[in-house]
């Protein structure tokens, strides 16, 4: 009997067998914003693409709103298999269950710890209930091997190639979740439980996706503009693995960085990625292929008090703090102007079909239009033999995540 350990997680573009969705509780945070519109879509278009579309109702009261939402939205609910694991929140992405498979099939569970993203505290009873949730789903999958690791870290900030390499932002899982530890540290453990080859590890997160308390995005129009929510610091918003050795990398246009200050930073981390990702190799040697997708155009949106999103942004991390955010400024109070969590990288792959986030609608500019066009072409060049599937996206974008970060896949 051979000990080799064939353990491996797929890529997503592998051939999936499952895939969990998390139901929203917050049903509009802005108002006229609906995240159950954009779940139903996700779900719609995943119906027949996987053996088990599995949708986790965490909350009182979401397992009958989800029901009567699929209902009422045409979706045969023999078709889904729908779970009660409190979680509180819904991004299955994040604190979902990573689970690997060896060349017989078995599967095994890699459980890591969770503390809100580095802006809580890991006892509190959100983050206990999140890191329960990942053996829960495990065994509700058929797996029962656990592999517990020392490191907090959320599924968001890890891609794989399938073929021992991960990609992950260096800062957020060594300086923002693991401070204790070294690089070669955290490096060593994630080689260990995910049975690595190697690591890419890109820079910095875009700078949109640093923590919401941090201070001001940017300033439009002399105003101050907040970030709506955030995962501090995932990669699922800048670069993703298209296949072994290709990648899909976060692209700013020079006018806009001329003209906008959040994106003259954005487009530096962006090069500083792509400066890192051109000298780099997938395990055999083969050079990495690089293919550029751009930003979404920023859009603005003024939040009151009515709003969930305005009434809880930033509070749960200052409840104990004086009421100044981390760069000195004060917590916004009354109307904040937000930007939501924008991105056509956040994009959920499911073996046929590629269901992407876009951002025109009636009534809104050319402009925008124009640009979901070319972020979807890019998707389709990335994706040639998938449909593309967009979902305007918005409604989930101002809670801090969006499609990929609310849904979680289970390789075949």
């Amino acid at each position: 009997m051979s000990d080799k350990n064939t353990f491996r997680y797929a890529g997503e573009f592998e051939e999936q067998e499952a895939v969990i969705i998390g139901w929203p509780r917050i049903i509009e945070p802005v108002k006229g914003m609906y995240t159950e519109a954009v779940m139903h879509e996700v779900v719609k278009n995943l119906i027949g693409q996987v053996e088990k579309v599995i949708i986790n109702c965490g909350w009182p009261g979401t397992y009958d709103r989800c029901r009567e939402i699929l209902t009422e939205g045409g979706i045969d609910l023999n078709d889904v298999i729908i779970t009660q694991m409190p979680d509180m929140m819904h991004w299955a992405r994040d604190y979902g269950p990573d689970i690997m498979k060896n060349d017989k099939g078995e599967t095994r569970l890699v459980h890591f710890r969770f503390d809100m993203y580095g802006m809580g505290e890991e006892d509190s009873e959100m983050s206990t209930m999140c890191k329960k949730y990942a053996p829960h789903m495990a065994i509700e999958m058929g797996c029962y091997d656990i592999l517990e690791s020392c490191l907090i870290s959320e599924g968001g900030d890890k891609e794989f190639n399938g073929a021992g390499v991960m990609m992950a932002i260096e800062d957020t899982e060594v300086r923002k979740r693991n401070g204790g530890m070294t690089k070669e540290e955290v490096e060593a453990e994630f080689k260990r439980v995910f049975n690595l080859k190697k690591i890419i590890w890109l820079p910095l997160c875009h700078w949109e996706e640093e923590a919401s308390t941090i201070g001001v995005l940017d300033y439009v129009d002399g105003k101050p503009v907040y970030r709506s929510g955030s995962a501090n610091g995932h990669i699922d918003e800048l670069a993703r693995f298209v296949d072994r050795n290709t990648v899909l990398l976060l692209d700013v246009d020079e006018e806009e960085a001329a003209a906008l200050e959040s994106a003259r930073i954005t487009k530096e981390r962006c090069d500083m990625a792509y400066e890192v990702l051109k000298n780099e190799t997938d395990a055999e040697g083969n050079p990495l292929k690089i293919i550029r997708i751009p930003a979404p155009i920023p859009e603005y949106i003024v939040t009151t008090p009515d709003d969930w999103t305005n009434r809880t942004w930033g509070k749960r991390f200052a409840e104990n703090e004086a009421p100044l955010l981390d760069d000195g400024t004060p917590m916004p109070e009354g109307e904040i102007i937000m930007q939501p969590a924008m991105s056509y990288i956040n994009y959920l792959v499911c073996n046929k079909v590629v269901i992407a986030q876009c951002y025109w609608r009636e009534g809104k500019s050319e402009a925008i239009r124009k640009r979901d066009q070319e972020a979807m072409s890019a998707l389709q060049t990335a994706y040639p033999d998938r449909k593309i599937v967009p979902v305007y996206s918005m409604a989930l974008n101002i809670r801090g995540g969006g499609i990929h970060c609310a849904t979680k896949n289970i390789q075949k």
